[in-house]
């Protein structure tokens, strides 16, 4: 089914077959192509709009695994498709303890921070990823366009061959920092989660540094 998506026999915003007519023109039993269905939509391929039928997901519009994060319906039995944009990068320096973790220690080190708007259905948080910028120059190159909606563990991975597979959630509740209260255009002194996630390889070296920023009130989110 992803072969047919990838090779666009079904194209962005088709409708897919029921569930039922796949079981009926495929050698598998209703029960696995069910099962198949579900890890589209938990992988950002396709949607399911109650009454409507499952839809694949633009292109463009998917933001796919390997997940770090994904938005929860309200029901909890669906992962919501997110989007992102690119709205401002820059280097930073800090001497924050996970400053000196991204960069081992090593004096000099350039950092850059990529900041998007990234946005689950009606939900839109803020996210500032931070990455060395001499181990990965392509985040500092690449023009914002061609980074919309792109997962960058998996483009770290792609370009890179650099796989970051332990990772660490920490989680406090703060006043949202005022440069995300304007994107995100929220009153001042708005509340929200503040989300850290540090990405490592499976050896312990350090690969990424992503903070969200997360309005009060929104869906749960499945770490």
């Amino acid at each position: 089914m992803i072969a047919a998506i990838e090779d666009s026999h079904w194209r962005d915003g088709d409708k897919l077959p029921t569930e039922q007519t796949l079981a009926k023109i495929t050698p598998f039993s209703l029960g696995t192509v069910q099962k198949a269905v579900g890890s589209l939509v938990s992988e950002g391929y396709v949607q399911r709009k109650r009454g409507h039928g499952t839809f694949i997901i633009p292109r463009e519009k998917r933001l796919g695994e390997p997940w770090i994060f994904q938005i929860l319906s309200a029901d909890g039995h669906r992962f919501i498709p997110m989007t992102s944009s690119v709205s401002r990068r820059v280097e930073v320096e800090s001497d924050a303890a996970w400053a000196r973790w991204l960069c081992c220690d090593v004096e000099d080190r350039r950092i850059v921070r990529t900041d998007r708007i990234i946005v689950a259905e009606d939900y839109t948080f803020f996210s500032c990823f931070y990455l060395d910028a001499a181990r990965f120059p392509h985040f500092i190159d690449a023009p914002f366009e061609t980074l919309r909606s792109e997962n960058f563990v998996k483009l770290i991975k792609e370009i890179y061959q650099v796989s970051a597979s332990r990772i660490v959630h920490t989680v406090r509740t703060a006043v949202l920092p005022r440069h995300v209260g304007e994107a995100l255009k929220l009153p001042q002194k708005t509340y929200g989660t503040h989300l850290e996630i540090m990405g490592s390889s499976p050896g312990g070296e350090p690969v990424f540094y992503q903070q969200l920023y997360l309005p009060a009130g929104g869906p749960r989110i499945y770490l």
